[in-house]
C-alpha cells in the first residue's frame, strides 16, 4: 500500500514538471525563427519579381546597350549661309571745287538738310572777279569802236577788213566774258544732290581744289540707301529677286526681315561672285560703309524630314541610318536604308526611308549595329 502510495506520488511530481510554462528566452527564440523563415519566403518573392521586371524593362537589362534617341516628324527646314554687305547710296558725294582757291564761307553745318543746287561754300574769286571788270572794260571800248565802223560801212565808207575786225574783237570779248562768269560761278560751291551734310572736311582760310587739296564736305541722300553684298558663283540661281533674307548689324545690334531687290546678271571674273542688292525698309539709323550681315537660304521646304547630317552613314551601296524598333517593351537596332534628297553641312533631307515618329539613334551609334538590344537614355 505504501508503495502505491510512493507511486502515485512521484507521478504527480513528474506530471507537474512536465506543465511548466515556458520562459521567455524561449518564446523570443521561437518568435525568431518565425521571422526568419518568412525573411526567407519573402527574398524568394522579391527575386521572382526582379526576375519579371528585368524581363519586362528594357533599361533594367544588363546586356541592353545604352542611347539616346529622337522621334523624327515633318516640318519646315531652311538651310541658311551667310554673306557680307555694306550699306550703300548711290546718292553719297563729295563737294570738291574744280579750281584750287581759298575757302572763304561755309553756308552750312553737319546734319543740315541741304537742297539740290543751294550753295554750300564759296571760294576766293577775287582775281576771276577782276578779270571779268577788265574784260567789261575792253568790251565798252570794243563796242563803241565796232558801232562806228558800222555805221560807216553801211554807208559804203571805210575799209570793210577794219569793220569785220572790230566786229570780231567785239564778239570775242562778249564770249570771253561769259566764260568768265562761268568760271567765277566755280568758286561758288552747290549741293549736287538734296540731301544731309554728312560731314564738313575742311576750314574756312584753307587751300582747296589743289593736287593736295581734298573734298570740302560730303552731302548723302539717305532716302535712297540699300545693301549691296558679293555672293559666290555656287548660289547662282538659289538667290532671287524679292526673296526674304535676314540682316543683322553687328554695330547697332538690330536684326531685320528684308527682301532682295535685285540681283546682279554678271560673275566678275576676278573673284567669282556676282552682286546682290537689299533695300532696307527703315534706314533712320544706317551710314554709308556699315557692315551687315545678310542671312539667306539656298534651300527650303515646308514638308521635309531632316536628320543631322552625321547621323547618315553608307556601307559602300546604299545610306542608312540607324533606328530604333520598339517590340513590347524590347527595343532593337534597325538599320533604315535611306534615299538622301539633299546633303548640307549639318542637316540632311531624307526623301525616304523614314517616316514621322520614327526612332531614330541620336548619340551611342557607333557603340551598336543592327540587332542589338538597347536601352533609352535621356543623358
Amino acid at each position: 500500500m505504501k508503495n502505491i502510495i510512493i507511486v502515485i506520488a512521484l507521478a504527480a511530481i513528474l506530471s507537474a514538471c512536465g506543465g511548466k510554462p515556458k520562459t521567455s528566452l524561449e518564446a523570443k527564440r521561437g518568435e525568431l525563427d518565425s521571422l526568419q523563415t518568412e525573411l526567407v519566403s519573402l527574398k524568394d518573392a522579391i527575386a521572382q519579381v526582379q526576375k519579371e521586371i528585368v524581363e519586362l524593362d528594357t533599361n533594367a537589362r544588363p546586356n541592353a546597350i545604352a542611347v539616346m534617341t529622337k522621334v523624327v516628324s515633318k516640318g519646315e527646314f531652311k538651310n541658311p549661309f551667310e554673306i557680307q554687305a555694306l550699306v550703300e547710296s548711290d546718292n553719297n558725294v563729295m563737294v570738291s571745287p574744280e579750281v584750287p582757291a581759298k575757302l572763304t564761307n561755309i553756308f552750312v553745318k553737319e546734319g543740315q538738310r541741304v537742297s539740290k543746287g543751294q550753295i554750300v561754300a564759296s571760294l576766293d574769286g577775287s582775281t576771276a572777279n577782276a578779270q571779268i571788270v577788265e574784260l567789261e572794260g575792253a568790251l565798252s571800248l570794243a563796242k563803241t569802236n565796232y558801232e562806228k565802223l558800222k555805221k560807216l560801212w553801211d554807208q559804203n565808207i571805210g575799209s570793210e577788213m577794219q569793220y569785220l575786225q572790230a566786229k570780231n574783237q567785239y564778239e570775242n570779248l562778249q564770249n570771253s566774258i561769259q566764260t568768265a562768269r562761268t568760271q567765277l560761278g566755280k568758286y561758288s560751291l552747290r549741293s549736287p544732290i538734296s540731301g544731309t551734310v554728312d560731314a564738313i572736311m575742311a576750314n574756312e582760310g584753307e587751300l582747296v581744289g589743289s593736287m593736295t587739296g581734298g573734298p570740302v564736305m560730303r552731302i548723302v541722300n539717305m532716302n535712297e540707301i540699300k545693301l549691296k553684298a558679293n555672293v559666290s558663283e555656287a548660289y547662282v540661281g538659289k538667290i532671287q529677286k524679292g526673296q526674304m533674307v535676314t540682316v543683322y548689324y553687328p554695330s547697332l545690334g538690330v536684326t531685320s526681315e528684308e527682301k532682295v531687290s535685285a540681283v546682279g546678271d554678271v560673275i566678275d571674273v576676278n573673284n567669282r561672285t556676282f552682286s546682290i542688292y537689299v533695300s532696307p525698309k527703315n534706314t533712320k539709323m544706317l551710314k554709308p560703309n556699315m557692315l551687315a550681315i545678310i542671312t539667306a537660304y539656298d534651300f527650303e521646304d515646308t514638308d521635309a524630314i531632316s536628320v543631322p547630317t552625321k547621323l547618315v552613314r553608307n556601307d559602300g551601296t546604299k545610306d542608312y541610318i540607324l533606328t530604333v524598333n520598339t517590340n513590347g517593351e524590347k527595343k532593337t537596332v534597325v538599320k533604315s536604308v535611306v534615299e538622301v534628297e539633299q546633303e548640307f553641312a549639318s542637316k540632311t533631307i531624307i526623301k525616304s526611308g523614314l517616316e514621322s515618329g520614327s526612332e531614330i539613334i541620336i548619340e551611342g551609334y557607333n557603340s551598336v549595329i543592327e540587332g542589338d538590344e538597347v536601352k533609352v537614355v535621356t543623358e
